[in-house]
């Protein structure tokens, strides 16, 4: 695969409707103000330091999330006594998760315990920054983080060849209604891999899905949602709006 991230961002929001962070590691707040390059969210400033308040809810919904592409990629869940399947590394005595990926277009996607931040007072949010706009406070291509997924524990996958596998073994001591390929308390480290993949294996605290609002769109300038309806003083600016993914911001 020439461009992992480029094809990891697209997969993510076609599944999602949320954009992805990238990479999946980097940590993202409610309320941080960013501008978007090749789908990249660069951080420049906060609700906070601009001095705007900002009033969060959490759902703490405790649920799971997958968004594998299991068209492509399968997993078999290898559980301590039982027979790998062919060619696996894992011994009868192991307990973990053997992938084969059937091209370079696959992605493994696993969260455990999700929860969503949202900011809920858009409507003085949004009059907030057409002010600061107006007195030149304001920078045209900032968005802020208005929604974010973080994950309690999550795994990522992404492979860049056709054809490969990768075998993942748990700690001695996982039992059975553990075996979750984003359950960080199994340890699963690689016990065989062929091919190339991007990995990131039970990592924590990860904030891997988020939305953006802003002025201007990344991409097109032009707006796609509304919060509220508030005319654009003289014509200068465009009114507060979620800034949707769209292939075209990145790069070939």
């Amino acid at each position: 695969m020439a461009n992992p991230s480029k094809f990891y961002l697209t997969h993510m929001n076609a599944r999602t409707q949320y954009r992805a962070t990238w990479d999946p590691t980097k940590k993202l707040v409610i309320g941080y103000i960013g501008k978007l390059q090749n789908g990249v969210l660069s951080i420049y400033s906060s609700l906070e330091k601009e001095g705007i308040p900002a009033q969060v809810q959490i759902d703490d919904s405790g649920a799971a999330m997958d968004y594998t592409s299991h068209d492509s990629v399968s997993i078999t869940t290898k559980l301590a006594g039982s027979s790998p399947v062919a060619g696996s590394v894992l011994t009868d005595l192991d307990a973990g998760f053997s992938l084969a990926f059937k091209s370079d277009r696959s992605i493994v996607f696993q969260t455990s315990n999700h929860k969503v931040h949202q900011l809920v007072n858009l409507a003085e949010i949004e009059q907030a920054v057409l002010d600061k706009y107006e007195n030149g406070s304001w920078n045209k291509e900032w968005l802020i983080v208005t929604e974010l997924v973080e994950a309690d524990s999550a795994t990522i996958i992404i492979s860049n060849s056709s054809n490969g596998v990768l075998d993942l073994k748990a700690n001695a001591s996982a039992g059975t209604a553990q075996l979750s390929l984003a359950n960080a308390a199994l340890g699963l480290s690689v016990a065989r891999e062929q091919g190339s993949t991007l990995k990131y294996i039970t990592q924590n605290g990860l904030t891997p899905l988020y939305r953006v609002m802003g002025i201007r769109h990344p991409f097109l300038g032009d707006p796609s949602l509304h919060t509220k309806s508030i005319p654009a003083t003289g014509g200068q600016y465009s009114p507060f709006q979620i800034q949707e993914f769209d292939e075209r911001e990145l790069a070939d």
